[in-house]
C-alpha cells in the first residue's frame, strides 16, 4: 500500500543530516559495552521510568491510515490531565541523549520489534531525543506505533537489524551471537559485511516466525557526554511494561458484568452463568481464591470448556470444591476472570461458600 511506504521504508535523509550536523555529535554515539564495562553504579547516574506507557486502549495504526491522533499516553493519563511516557536520569544533571526502540514483550531477552515508532524525532522506527542540561527527565508526547503488515515483518525486521548494527543500536537486544558480540564504540556508521548481512537475514526470518504483533515494549537507552563532549557513556537500558494493541483479541480489559448466583456449597459442582465483557474462549479462566492478612490461602478454577463460552460474552461453568469440606459457617471468597496468555485479571466479585448438611440418607444439602 502506498501509505505503508512512507513509514516502513522512510528516507535516510534525517540520519544523513544527523551525521553531518555537528550539534548532534553523532560520531560519539556508541553501542552498549560488554557487561563488565557497563556504566552501572549504585551512587552514579542511572535511568529509570517515571511514567510507564498506558498498557491498553492505544491502537497500533497501519501506514495507510495516516498518522495517529494523539500520542501514546502515560499509564496515569486522564481525560483532563494528560501524561506521557517519561524517563529520568537520577544522580545526574546535564545533557544526555535518549534512544527509544520498540522491542518484543514475550521473549526472555528483548528482541527488536518489526513495528515502528513514528512521530516527532522518529525515523526508521526509532526515536532519538536530547535531554537539556536544565532537565533531569524527558517525556515523549508524540509517539505513535505503526503496525507493520504481516507480509513485511521479516523484511522490516531485517532492515531494522541492519540499521541497528550499522549505527550501534544493537546493544541490549538479541539478534545473533556474532552480531551481539559487536559492542565496540561506533564513531561513524559501520560497514556491514556480506557475511553479517547473511546472518541478519536468517535471524530476521527466524524471529519473524514467532513475533507477536499485538504487543510491544519501549526500550529506553541513555547516553551521557564523555570528556570530548560526545555521547558515549551508556547507562543501563530500561524496558517498559507491555503495550497491547487495542484491536488485538487479548487487549480488552476483563470484566465480570453479572453472575446468576453468588453462593454455593463447599462440595462445588454447581452451575453458574456468568456474563462478561468480550473474552477469547481458549484464553480465559474463572479463578476462585481466598486471602488473609498473610496473602493467598486458597485458589481453584471453575470447570468449563471452550464450548461453554458463548459468543465471547458469557461463560457457563461449575464451581470448584472449597478447600475445607467440613466448613461450619459460611465463608466469603473471591471470583475473577483470568487471561491465560498474560495473567491479566478482572476486578474480583465476592462469592460465598456454605457448609453442607449430611442428611439421613447420606446425601448433602446446603446449610446457610
Amino acid at each position: 500500500m502506498a501509505g505503508d511506504d512512507h513509514y516502513i521504508h522512510p528516507s535516510t535523509q534525517m540520519f544523513d543530516n544527523i551525521m553531518m550536523d555537528p550539534s548532534w555529535e553523532f560520531q560519539h554515539f556508541t553501542a552498549m559495552p560488554p557487561a563488565s564495562l557497563r556504566t552501572v553504579s549504585v551512587d552514579g547516574p542511572f535511568l529509570q521510568i517515571l511514567e510507564q506507557p498506558k498498557q491498553r486502549g492505544f491502537r497500533f495504526r497501519y501506514g495507510c491510515e495516516g498518522p495517529s491522533h494523539g500520542g501514546l499516553p502515560g499509564a496515569s493519563s486522564e481525560k483532563n490531565r494528560k501524561t506521557y511516557p517519561t524517563v529520568k536520569i537520577s544522580n545526574y544533571q546535564g545533557q544526555a541523549r535518549v534512544v527509544v526502540q520498540l522491542v518484543t514483550a514475550l521473549t526472555q531477552v528483548p528482541q527488536l520489534h518489526a513495528h515502528s515508532l513514528v512521530g516527532k524525532q522518529c525515523d526508521k522506527g526509532i526515536c532519538i531525543a536530547d535531554l537539556q542540561s536544565k532537565d533531569s527527565s524527558i517525556s515523549f508526547p508524540n509517539l505513535g506505533i505503526l503496525h507493520v503488515t504481516k507480509k513485511n515483518v521479516a523484511k522490516t525486521l531485517e532492515e531494522r537489524m541492519m540499521e541497528a548494527l550499522r549505527m550501534g543500536y544493537n546493544s541490549g537486544i538479541a539478534i545473533h551471537p556474532e552480531i551481539d558480540a559487536l559492542q565496540g564504540e561506533v564513531r561513524v556508521p559501520r560497514e556491514v559485511t556480506d557475511h553479517q548481512r547473511s546472518i541478519i537475514s536468517i535471524a530476521a526470518a527466524n524471529q519473524a516466525k514467532d513475533m507477536d504483533l499485538s504487543v510491544v515494549r519501549l526500550m529506553f537507552t541513555a547516553f551521557l557526554p564523555d570528556s570530548d563532549g560526545g555521547f558515549s557513556r551508556r547507562l543501563e537500558p530500561v524496558v517498559s511494561e507491555p503495550i497491547y494493541d487495542s484491536k488485538a483479541p487479548n487487549a480488552s480489559n476483563l470484566k465480570i458484568v453479572r453472575m446468576d448466583r453468588t453462593a454455593g456449597c463447599v462440595t462445588g459442582g454447581e452451575e453458574v452463568y456468568l456474563l462478561c465483557d468480550k473474552v477469547q474462549k481458549d484464553d480465559i479462566q474463572v479463578r476462585f481464591y481466598e486471602e488473609d492478612d498473610t496473602g493467598l490461602t486458597w485458589e481453584a478454577l471453575g470447570d468449563f470448556s471452550p464450548t461453554d463460552v458463548h459468543r465471547q460474552f458469557a461463560i457457563v461453568f461449575k464451581t470448584p470444591k472449597y478447600r475445607d469440606q467440613k466448613l461450619q459457617k459460611p465463608t466469603s471468597v473471591f471470583v475473577q476472570l483470568k487471561r491465560k496468555s498474560d495473567n491479566e485479571t478482572s476486578e474480583p466479585k465476592p462469592f460465598t461458600y456454605h457448609p453442607q448438611i449430611i442428611g439421613e440418607t447420606g446425601g448433602s444439602t446446603l446449610r446457610s
